[in-house]
């Protein structure tokens, strides 16, 4: 053999002794060490950030003082709920906390009046703010507590880590991602696969499904992790017979999505920017379609490329693209004031229509800023100064109003 060759294949091996499965990497990134300034009363400002005081706990349950103070002792005594945290002379109740006065005051829950549904976020360009966009919305969604929504976000970007800097690791946490749990049947011989040793222990494929989700600063936001050997997705189906083909695409929509729609009532997909067979098996599940793209002449190219093949794509899955019921194209990243970018628009606008979201979301700083901290914008305080008050107002307006557009759309569509 050549020894380049020799020397890649050597290099290869040495860095695959040197590969950290993922409950080993997530724990290094996750451990943080909260400092002074991360602080608020003793309190984690990210809990801190969204906790409400007494008067919003009050107006968000549509109740009175005397009532509100009735049933919060209620709730004390069956040790529903600990002590709040105190700001000064003001209560302050945590987002976990709200949600469990919520339940016992009886507040209808999503799932009472609608489906379940899955929203994916696509797009083959990369870089167009498919992860960003689907954390922003997921977490409008699990912040919206007059929807009371159980939000799911699924990552299945094997490169990448939508959700990761929020996510909270229990001592009983399952260190699995969807493709583990895709494969698992496909693979048996695979010792790296976690999911195999987990039935072999007696847990049931629908107990794995449902406890793979890690937990957030958000009681009702959830996610589910991807990790680069996730990418053997893609091998793996190419080895299959055609039959096998067929059924592992058909595993998500027929076997997985069924057990987390029990749990999650909106379910947003990251996905990758690639056309391969581990979008075709969420695409086959689609039942709403988002796909993000930033109004310059490079990214209006490539996705119209893409949306010139989506249909071709959809048509040769096993469903024949049967479950999607809903699509719209987004603005995202979008600078009003530059013309360029307005002019590309004002070209989205016209050739797509109403299937075209009429809401944007903006260009600024702040989602980078708090990208780079592992939040969104919907997670900090303007006093925080991630970035310049211009900067951070423009942002949360912006995600704001497109979700109140995406809410609508989900609710209309969801509704029994």
């Amino acid at each position: 053999m050549n020894v380049v060759l020799q020397s890649i294949r050597q290099t290869a091996i040495n860095m695959n002794q040197e590969q950290s499965h993922l409950e080993e990497a997530l724990k290094t990134q996750l451990r943080i060490n909260v400092t002074d300034e991360d602080l608020v009363d003793g309190v984690d400002r990210l809990i801190y950030n969204h906790s409400l005081n007494k008067t919003e706990v009050i107006k968000q349950l549509r109740t009175t003082k005397p009532t509100f103070k009735k049933k919060l002792t209620e709730a004390e005594e069956l040790g529903l709920i600990g002590e709040h945290t105190s700001q000064g002379k003001a209560h302050l109740y945590t987002n976990d906390q709200v949600h469990i006065l919520m339940e016992h005051f009886g507040v209808p829950k999503f799932h009472e009046h609608h489906d379940s549904k899955l929203i994916v976020v696509t797009n083959h360009k990369g870089g167009t703010g498919k992860t960003s966009t689907t954390l922003a919305l997921a977490t409008a969604t699990a912040l919206d507590l007059d929807l009371n929504a159980r939000v799911l976000i699924l990552d299945l970007d094997p490169q990448g880590s939508a959700g990761q800097g929020t996510m909270q690791i229990a001592e009983d946490s399952i260190y699995v991602t969807m493709t583990d749990i895709l494969l698992a049947e496909f693979e048996p011989d695979n010792e790296d696969n976690a999911v195999n040793a987990l039935l072999k222990n007696g847990y049931t494929i629908e107990e794995i499904i449902k406890q793979c989700a890690f937990s957030t600063h958000l009681s009702n936001l959830s996610v589910i992790t991807a990790f680069p050997s996730d990418e053997r997705f893609v091998d793996t189906y190419w080895q299959l017979d055609e039959n096998e083909q067929v059924r592992l695409l058909r595993k998500f929509s027929e076997v997985v999505l069924p057990i987390l729609k029990e749990v999650f009532d909106v379910i947003f997909v990251d996905m990758p920017p690639q056309d391969s067979p581990i979008t075709w098996s969420s695409l086959e599940a689609a039942e709403m379609l988002l796909v993000p793209v930033t109004p310059r002449y490079y990214d209006y190219a490539s996705t119209t490329n893409f949306m010139s093949n989506l249909s071709d794509r959809l048509e040769s899955l096993p469903s024949m693209g049967s479950n999607l019921q809903w699509y719209k194209l987004a603005a995202v990243n979008y600078q009003e004031s530059s013309k360029p970018e307005y002019d590309t628009f004002q070209k989205l606008m016209r050739s797509v229509r109403n299937n075209l979201m009429t809401s944007t979301i903006a260009h600024s700083d702040a989602f980078t800023a708090t990208a780079n901290i592992g939040r969104t914008v919907l997670d900090i305080k303007k006093s925080e100064e991630v970035c310049t008050s211009k900067q951070f107002d423009v942002a949360v307006s912006s995600v704001n109003l497109f979700y109140k557009q995406f809410k609508n759309e989900l609710i209309q569509l969801a509704i029994k």
